[in-house]
């Protein structure tokens, strides 16, 4: 079983890096594209992202992958709690994966 160190380790890189650019687009390069998908499959095996996977989606509906990680981005700085901090990522990283790769087999 992952460690949730681990997970968070992982999200922490990822916000770490240069996505939100000085006009406030978001581009994902495909560095983080990667880990975003390694991410994603990490958090499928957590209980409670997969319980609200399809509550997620619906949340997400019309969203793009950009639109929902500026979400995300919002959630987490807003957080009430540490805990709901790193929930959101969690619930939000694979709904922007899946953006992704619908977004590739289209394009």
């Amino acid at each position: 079983m992952m460690r949730m160190k681990e997970l968070d380790d992982m999200i922490a890189d990822l916000l770490d890096m240069d996505i939100v650019k000085s006009d406030n687009t978001v581009v994902f390069s495909n560095e983080a594209k990667l880990l975003i998908h390694e991410i994603a499959e990490k958090c499928s095996s957590i209980l409670i992202v997969d319980e609200t996977r399809e509550q997620a989606e619906e949340y997400a509906r019309g969203l793009s992958a950009e639109q929902v990680y500026t979400d995300m981005l919002y959630k987490i700085v807003e957080a009430p709690t540490r805990i709901h901090m790193r929930v959101s990522a969690r619930m939000l990283i694979p709904i922007i994966d899946q953006k992704l790769q619908s977004a590739e087999t289209e394009g």
